[in-house]
């Protein structure tokens, strides 16, 4: 009886400092303090068909510090792609050219999740994936043989026929007229002609001796 007692007020000295009934009633209840707000953010990302890309996010506090080690849960379209964790606040998910190319063309949403923990609050980002078309590859032209150039032909001059000479004409010498001869004067002295005396000249002295007469004229 004695045990069981001493056993009775062991129980009730736990349940009564439990309560805050000892120790001049002080309480051991704390106020919880409010979690740290996170802030997510996505950076849209441009892809074409037939290559991978990556999805990418950044994981901050207010102040701007990076959150480390903290899960990523990763949507696209709506659809869960999976999680990656943080690495100084950056995340990434990578998509591989079979999941690219299994995309339809154009915008695509992109979701990525921080659930939080005991310290921080969670949080949500949104970003755009673009899937284009891939160019049209231009086909490469066969290159073809050169062809050898086949040497040019020299024409062959035509001999032209000589020509023959014609004869010259032998000309015919024309016959010089004789030449008349002219007669030469004699050497005996020429005979002094007499002028025949007019009737109204004086009649000259004759060439002989004889005297010369006062001749009058007849009216």
């Amino acid at each position: 009886m004695r045990q069981q007692g001493i056993l009775a007020v062991l129980i009730v000295a736990i349940m009564l400092s439990s309560c805050g009934c000892l120790g001049g009633g002080q309480s051991n209840d704390t106020n919880t303090a409010p979690l740290a707000n996170s802030l997510l953010v996505v950076r849209s990302v441009e892809v074409m068909v037939g290559y991978n890309t990556s999805l990418s996010c950044v994981l901050n506090i207010t102040n701007g510090q990076g959150l480390d080690n903290q899960v990523v849960y990763w949507y696209l379209d709506g659809q869960p792609l999976g999680q990656s964790s943080t690495y100084f606040g950056f995340a990434t998910y990578n998509l591989s050219v079979s999941d690219v190319s299994g995309l339809a063309l154009g915008e695509h949403q992109i979701l990525a999740e921080y659930k939080g923990n005991a310290d921080y609050a969670g949080s949500q980002a949104e970003g755009v994936l673009l899937v284009i078309a891939a160019p049209t590859p231009t086909p490469t032209p066969t290159p073809r043989p050169t062809a050898t150039p086949r040497p040019t032909a020299t024409p062959t001059p035509t001999p032209r026929p000589t020509a023959t000479p014609r004869p010259t004409a032998t000309p015919t010498p024309t016959p010089r007229p004789t030449a008349t001869p002219t007669p030469q004067p004699s050497s005996s002295p020429a005979r002094t002609l007499r002028p025949t005396p007019s009737p109204s000249q004086t009649p000259t002295a004759s060439s002989s001796p004889t005297p010369s007469r006062r001749t009058r004229s007849v009216t």
